[in-house]
């Protein structure tokens, strides 16, 4: 059964593999000191920024990852939002998107958009339903 729930520090290293593998799928590379430089430190990256970061737990095992943080007053930017491909998980990537969405209303932010990467995770429409903006 999966679970998810906020991530943590002992997290870091699982969560840097799945977006490793995340670019991998899109052909792309991870830049660590360039737009992947939020995974040094998602605590300071997402939390530290008015922001939150969940994982996606199936049987211990951390197997999907969504962060969101402040970009401006107004809008909270998703920039990670992944879950492995072929487990079966697409409604835990639909709950993963709908948490980050209610933390966004719970926030008081106006605006979701999405970094180009996360957009290309996110399905067809989906933000625009939940009455957000996608500029991804």
């Amino acid at each position: 059964m999966s679970q998810i729930r906020i991530a943590n520090k002992q997290d870091e290293p699982h969560i840097r593999a799945l977006a490793k593998d995340a670019l991998e799928g899109i052909s792309e590379e991870i830049d660590p000191d360039g737009s992947d430089a939020d995974l040094k430190n998602i605590e300071w990256s997402y939390f530290g920024h008015e922001g939150v970061f969940l994982v996606l737990e199936l049987d211990r095992t951390v197997v999907g990852i969504a962060g969101a943080a402040k970009f401006s007053d107004d809008t909270l930017e998703i920039k990670r939002l992944y879950v492995k491909p072929d487990l079966g998980l697409e409604k835990d990537l639909l709950s993963l998107l709908d948490m980050l969405l209610d933390f966004a209303c719970k926030m008081d932010y106006r605006v979701v958009e999405c970094s180009r990467i996360a957009a290309r995770f996110i399905p067809a429409g989906m933000l625009e339903i939940k009455n957000f903006r996608n500029d991804g």
